[in-house]
């Protein structure tokens, strides 16, 4: 083998590493272990309380899985990203307490499932609806 040949097989070589890697650069890569606290939904604000009682998602982008809390229960599942800051949510399943927040668990479940994108704005993750319009702000 030449050497032009074995130089244009590593850069090859290279180059395909790079561009097999992107797929970790999707921006849910910084996200893993970031817990996403809810501060608003559907456009009424959320009161927090700095506690793991706090309605968040924390997201996993290896596995492409989210885990959170909605307040009371646990909440999980898988998650899809996308171009264009496509981002749909699974499957997503929950422990079944008693608790006395469920109308807000239950609504913030629902609205999870309409999600279709998200952008990051100043910190502040905002998933939005088929409308584009922010239904869940999250900090």
């Amino acid at each position: 083998m030449t050497r032009m040949k074995l130089k244009n097989l590593i850069v090859g070589l290279l180059l395909l590493v790079t561009f097999s890697a992107c797929k970790s650069a999707f921006p849910d890569a910084k996200w893993t272990n970031k817990q996403w606290t809810v501060v608003e939904m559907l456009g009424v604000p959320v009161q927090t309380s700095n506690t793991p009682q706090d309605a968040h998602l924390i997201f996993n982008a290896r596995e492409k899985m989210v885990s959170g809390s909605g307040s009371c229960n646990r909440v999980f599942g898988p998650y899809e990203m996308g171009k264009r800051n496509n981002l749909k949510f699974g499957n997503l399943a929950s422990t079944m307490m008693a608790c006395q927040n469920l109308e807000f668990e239950n609504k913030f479940m629902e609205t999870l499932k309409t999600v279709e994108s998200y952008e990051v704005v100043e910190g502040e993750l905002l998933l939005k609806n088929k409308k584009k319009e922010v239904i869940l702000k999250l900090r």
